[in-house]
């Protein structure tokens, strides 16, 4: 086979062109277009991986407000706990404040009428134990006793200390005359009356002048006054001491009920 010369040397000519054009319009496009498609996946890749860490960085942003978040709510919920069992305890304290203020004027206002009803019986009790007294005294009084009456008088006349005497030597005279006025519950007979009349003016003043007057309510007793001087005795005196004595032992008792019931 004979292999023509001018032949192989057009073919190898159009094997050039041939590259040469594809180089030209075939080979550096798909290759511009090949570096150009992995520069753009690249910048895309560099984009999401940036996209991906600004992700991961507003993850963790997102986290870390979410547990400031939860703190927050936490710290909430334990102030609102906190406030709630402070007025809680603040309106118990008031409620528990008020009742024992309400039952301590309870307390008080039934100690003070408990009090007024002791009082109002002491006092009945020690004013009618007195006028029972007096009421037996006055039914008892006879003429013995009527003379022991006087005769306590006149033995009080001539006891008499100096100190006694002078002052009622020296006590103011009211009246211009020396007028010794004796005032009993009873009337006092001559024998009787001439016992004081010898007794006055041997301890007092012979130049007395002597009135004799009946005063009921002296209560089988019997009253010497000249000036501004006084010797007397009667029961009255007695019975008074009677009665306080019998208020005094209402109020300890009522003092010892309320100690006790203050100890209970």
């Amino acid at each position: 086979m004979l292999i023509d010369p001018f032949v192989v040397v057009a073919q190898i000519i159009n094997f050039l062109i041939l590259v040469a054009l594809l180089k030209r319009f075939l080979y550096q496009p798909v290759t511009q277009a090949m570096s150009a498609r992995s520069q753009r996946i690249e910048r895309q890749l560099a984009a999401a991986a940036s996209t991906e860490q600004d992700a991961g960085t507003e993850k963790k942003l997102y986290l870390q407000k979410q547990r400031e978040l939860e703190a927050q709510k936490q710290e909430w919920l334990n102030n609102a706990k906190l406030e709630v069992e402070l007025e809680q305890q603040e309106l118990t304290q008031t409620a528990i404040a008020e009742v024992n203020l309400r039952r301590s004027q309870w307390y008080q206002d039934f100690e003070q009428d408990r009090q007024k009803l002791s009082d109002t019986i002491r006092d009945r009790l020690s004013h009618q134990v007195a006028l029972a007294t007096r009421k037996a005294l006055s039914d008892l009084a006879n003429a013995d006793l009527e003379t022991q009456i006087v005769a306590t008088l006149v033995d009080r006349l001539y006891n008499l200390d100096d100190s006694q005497l002078n002052a009622i030597r020296n006590a103011p005279i009211v009246k211009p005359h020396q007028t010794i006025i004796v005032y009993s519950s009873f009337a006092i007979a001559d024998e009787q009356q001439e016992r004081l009349l010898t007794a006055i003016k041997k301890q007092i003043t012979p130049k007395a002048e002597v009135q004799f007057e009946t005063k009921e309510d002296l209560l089988c007793g019997i009253e010497l006054r000249y000036g501004g001087y006084k010797i007397s005795w009667n029961l009255k005196h007695y019975l008074t001491e009677l009665e306080t004595a019998t208020v005094n032992i209402a109020e300890n008792n009522a003092a010892d009920r309320t100690t006790i019931e203050t100890l209970i």
